[in-house]
């Protein structure tokens, strides 16, 4: 397996080419150097070693998504410390995936206040290597975080890339923050689906799509998101779960499905051809297995 950086920085790429946005990372990008966007007044997407975090500066403090290790926790406070003198008071969990969760030490000991669903508590208790601040605040269905000016509610929709994953979205701001569940064009490797709840996926985004009023699309690894590309994205879910489910309805194996699936529509995405059909099978297993 190649080294976990590396998949990353492969992932990302790829995204970056199939959304358009390969001159970023052409020549002389740097994945190691901070960014952080304003999207709104107010809302920033803080990118780094490809991840992308919100962060959101109020009237009464700030407010940031999933540290995703020290050295980067590190930068994106001093990125903060550019644009506000406000300190990091909420910390949100947008998941428990220790490559999102780990590193947050550095906001905890500037006081901040940690939250997530309450599925992810057991996973992160159990990081053995103890980078991962313990929640001080979980949730059930929904939770809103407000601070001063600004609010940021937490859905639960159920699992998807994971069992307690978050919608994070900002109602008055209409941004929407998918960590994991949504990667726009691409279709990823296959060791990546081990633990994909694909069936999951396409009801959050259904869901995500349906109850929640958004312009502005952050994803957690993709360099570039917006709601034509989620609704894109949407639409491959949709596509490759009735060709599934169809398939096994009229007695195909999984084998068959693998060989005979094809989605024209999407062969433009990254990794269409060589991991298409590692994608018709985990979508199978969901069906048939639940998860």
């Amino acid at each position: 397996m190649k080294p976990f950086g590396t998949v990353i920085k492969t992932i990302a790429l790829g995204v970056a080419v199939a959304s358009g946005a390969a001159s970023a990372a052409g020549g002389g990008f740097d994945p190691a150097k901070p960014s952080m966007v304003e999207l709104k007044p107010g809302v920033y997407q803080y990118s780094q070693f490809f991840y992308n975090s919100l962060v959101v500066v109020s009237s009464d403090g700030v407010i940031v998504t999933d540290p995703s290790g020290a050295k980067r926790a590190a930068d994106m406070m001093a990125e903060i410390k550019k644009v506000t003198d406000k300190p990091v008071k909420k910390v949100i969990y947008s998941q428990a995936h220790y490559d999102h969760s780990r590193g947050g030490q550095i906001f905890k000991d500037a006081g901040a206040e940690f939250i997530t669903h309450e599925l992810c508590e057991d996973l992160l208790n159990r990081d053995v290597e103890n980078k991962v601040v313990p929640a001080d605040i979980t949730y059930k269905t929904k939770y809103s975080v407000v601070l001063g000016d600004k609010q940021v509610d937490l859905n639960y929709f159920g699992s998807n890339d994971g069992r307690c994953t978050s919608v994070v979205h900002m109602p008055e701001d209409k941004v929407l923050l998918a960590v994991d569940w949504h990667l726009p064009q691409y279709v990823n490797e296959p060791y990546r689906l081990n633990a994909h709840d694909y069936v999951g996926s396409l009801n959050t985004l259904k869901r995500t799509k349906a109850e929640l009023d958004f312009d502005t699309v952050i994803s957690g690894h993709a360099p570039v998101s917006n709601p034509e590309l989620f609704d894109e994205d949407l639409r491959f879910n949709q596509a490759l779960f009735d060709a599934v489910f169809n398939g096994i309805q009229t007695g195909k194996s999984v084998d068959e499905l693998k060989k005979t699936i094809k989605l024209p529509e999407f062969s433009h995405w990254r990794g269409y051809e060589q991991n298409l059909p590692a994608h018709v099978e985990r979508m199978a297993y969901s069906i048939w297995h639940g998860n």
